[in-house]
């Protein structure tokens, strides 16, 4: 068992152990969620637990108390060498150093056939869903990187997920795009006549309005060209930055009659919804403004400052009511658990649709929404200016052309999806370690450089017999060490991406162990005794390029994860 998992294990015992002496019910151990860290230096041994801090609030003890208690413990365990107590109660644990070698043999042996340990959950997960009103813009991006990416790590543990598209193909954006295409047909796409403000402007427009100039199509088939044509480039685009749905789900087709009126009886059956007047918008000051009667849902029930509108005083459908269509038919189609990636304009919408599906169906569902904060473009050292309003926000399919799906893929998954991105597009225009997916990459070419030449040195058998490893203790040196308690960790940090929905996890782990192994080869260029490959001393050399076989497949799995190029050679 890797050294996370072992020792967690440990220390849970042990904490079930002071539990019963103290005669505090065992199951209060439930909600007791510690971690363990790897030491950021020396002298704080090899890995810190906030164990005790986190235990004392259920044993009514203090932290240093509860430390106490568990290191008694702890020094038994012969591979440990030293445990330290540190205000306000961490434990520090020194290990010897043949307690990481058995890491690395641990790893070596089970890295193909891993188990997370995890029950399989059937998953919706639905991103991207961009209106069919034109190109994506970066922001989409973020969106769709995010989904996919998670969508590979949770299938990577264990679960059964199903990538969803909701094609947004009704309502009054919908409307406005066929008003606008209608228009440039109407004046025989004469583009020196000026858009009207209440239709989309831009080039990209225009250009679909050429491609059905010259054919004579009635408007039902025509609107249905424009959307089949919007919705194809974006697949396209999806396509090329390494994004596959399985399902493209249409607002439009599920949203029939026969489900609103459904939907509808249910709703006034359980007494969540009524025809009545909303009350005056906050944001609006018209004096000409007038209530009508709309389709409300008891929003205020559930803490709302107000009730909302399900169907619009004309008898289309609003957003909320959609949605509520949509994930009711999520809900029937079995999952354990529905995912949604939304843009963070969504943040006060969140609530309110978990409330209401909640309400509907009489238990808890499970709803999980990650929201995306902005992307930033830069360029020269200078924010790249977007506006809807002119038609000139710069697409997607511009930037995977300067600086590629690499990039772009890395770059939306390097920080939590709440946090705001920076986007520099001349750092990626450069291969040194400002470029963090050069720098990962670099890591693994170099790597596999190094298998190489010692497969030309000492002969294929050297590397081949890599499966039978024997003797890992020439592995001294500090820097080694850390590359092993990296490499040994990596499946933990994929379990917990999986289990948090945050794979920028991963992303910065590969960051900093090709940090970490970058530091470790420069050593040889400084002492000749810490180059990886010393010809006149098998024994270390052998030691050494076990490490780098395990450095080499974390790297590439975690790239592969990444769906991010892994070159053998750069």
């Amino acid at each position: 068992m890797l050294y996370h998992d072992s020792l967690k294990t440990k220390l849970y015992k042990i904490l079930e152990k002071i539990t019963s002496k103290q005669k505090v019910e065992l199951s209060t151990l439930d909600n007791i969620d510690f971690s363990i860290d790897n030491s950021p230096k020396k002298e704080f041994g090899d890995l810190s637990t906030n164990i005790a801090m986190v235990g004392c609030k259920f044993l009514k003890i203090s932290p240093i108390e509860l430390a106490e208690k568990i290191v008694i413990d702890l020094k038994h365990e012969n591979q440990i060498k030293k445990v330290e107590i540190v205000k306000p109660g961490f434990i520090n644990i020194f290990f010897y150093n043949s307690f990481w070698h058995d890491q690395l043999y641990e790893y070596l042996n089970i890295k193909r056939n891993f188990n997370y340990n995890v029950e399989s959950k059937k998953i919706c997960l639905e991103y991207v869903s961009a209106n069919p009103t034109g190109l994506m813009h970066i922001g989409h991006a973020r969106g769709a990187v995010l989904g996919d990416t998670l969508s590979s790590i949770l299938k990577e543990v264990g679960h059964e997920v199903t990538d969803e598209y909701y094609i947004n193909d009704a309502g009054e954006q919908i409307n406005k795009l066929l008003d606008t295409i209608n228009f440039y047909l109407k004046n025989k796409c004469n583009f020196d006549v000026k858009t009207p403000d209440s239709l989309y402007p831009g080039d990209y427009l225009k250009e679909i309005a050429k491609i059905f100039f010259n054919q004579s199509l009635k408007q039902t088939k025509l609107n249905e060209q424009v959307i089949k044509k919007i919705l194809g480039d974006i697949k396209d685009d999806l396509k090329t930055l390494k994004v596959n749905h399985k399902n493209f789900i249409s607002e439009k087709k599920l949203s029939s009659m026969q489900r609103v009126n459904n939907l509808k009886k249910k709703l006034i059956d359980m007494k969540l919804a009524y025809y009545g007047f909303q009350e005056t918008p906050k944001n609006i000051q018209d004096e000409k403004w007038e209530k009508k009667e709309q389709f409300l849902f008891c929003s205020k029930k559930f803490g709302d400052d107000s009730d909302r509108a399900l169907i619009k005083p004309n008898g289309n459908l609003t957003y909320f009511m959609s949605d509520i269509i949509y994930h009711q038919n999520k809900v029937e189609r079995n999952f354990d658990v529905l995912i949604n990636i939304w843009g963070v304009d969504h943040f006060g919408y969140v609530k309110r649709l978990k409330n209401a599906i909640k309400a509907i169906n009489k238990k808890e569902v499970n709803i999980q929404i990650k929201l995306t904060a902005m992307v930033n473009l830069l360029k020269n050292n200078t924010k790249m200016k977007m506006s809807k309003r002119a038609g000139t926000y710069i697409t997607m399919r511009e930037v995977l052309k300067e600086v590629g799906t690499d990039a772009i893929r890395y770059t939306m998954i390097s920080r939590n999806a709440d946090k705001k991105i920076d986007f520099d597009l001349d750092v990626f225009l450069h291969k040194n370690k400002d470029n963090p997916v050069f720098y990962i990459q670099y890591a693994h070419a170099r790597c596999s450089s190094i298998i190489k030449i010692a497969k030309e040195k000492f002969g294929d058998e050297f590397v081949s017999n890599l499966k039978n490893v024997t003797n890992l203790t020439e592995l001294q040196i500090y820097e080694e060490k850390q590359i092993i308690k990296q490499v040994c960790s990596f499946y933990n940090v994929i379990k917990s991406s999986a289990q948090s929905f945050e794979p920028h996890r991963i992303s910065n782990f590969l960051f900093e162990l090709a940090k970490t192994f970058h530091s470790y080869w420069a050593l040889g260029n400084i002492d000749e005794s810490k180059r990886i490959l010393i010809e006149d001393d098998l024994i270390v050399s052998k030691s050494r390029i076990h490490l780098i076989v395990a450095v080499k497949s974390i790297i590439k799995k975690g790239l592969d994860l990444l769906k991010i190029d892994c070159p053998e050679n750069m």
